[in-house]
């Protein structure tokens, strides 16, 4: 019997000297939000994340596989040099323009516990479909 997935969530799949994951979600910005939630619990190895922060975050896409590769290595950005960890947000997109508001948690650099370089282009795949939006995508580590 095969499993049916819920309407939101992610997973990490077996790759080549890289990280890739999939993710799913009803909407385009629950997917953005969910991909944002997959690369934060591998950060921290599931770390609660608390909500002690927020900022707005604008981003000009070319389309949306240009906007989801961007959205993910601006959070990774913010982990990794800022120390702000990703718990949420409000998403508006339209015509490839971004802009969020973002809570989560500052100073959490403490909290990372993995070494992720970059969301690439190679082998990303994101599709709608009448059930909601995929993702897959490959993380250089």
């Amino acid at each position: 019997m095969q499993r049916i997935p819920p309407d939101q969530g992610f997973r990490q799949l077996d790759h080549t000297a890289d990280l890739a994951l999939e993710f799913w979600a009803p909407n385009q910005e629950a997917l953005l939000c969910e991909g944002a939630r997959a690369l934060i619990q591998i950060l921290t190895n599931g770390r609660k994340i608390e909500e002690d922060s927020e900022g707005p975050m604008v981003i000009d896409a070319l389309d949306p596989d240009d906007l989801l590769v961007q959205w993910l290595n601006e959070i990774l950005y913010a982990a990794t040099v800022e120390g702000f960890l990703f718990s949420s947000a409000d998403i508006t997109v339209d015509r490839g323009h971004l802009q969020a508001n973002v809570r989560g948690q500052s100073g959490g650099r403490g909290l990372l516990a993995t070494e992720l370089k970059s969301v690439t282009y190679h082998d990303l795949q994101l599709t709608h479909h009448a059930h909601g939006w995929y993702a897959h995508i490959v993380v250089d580590v």
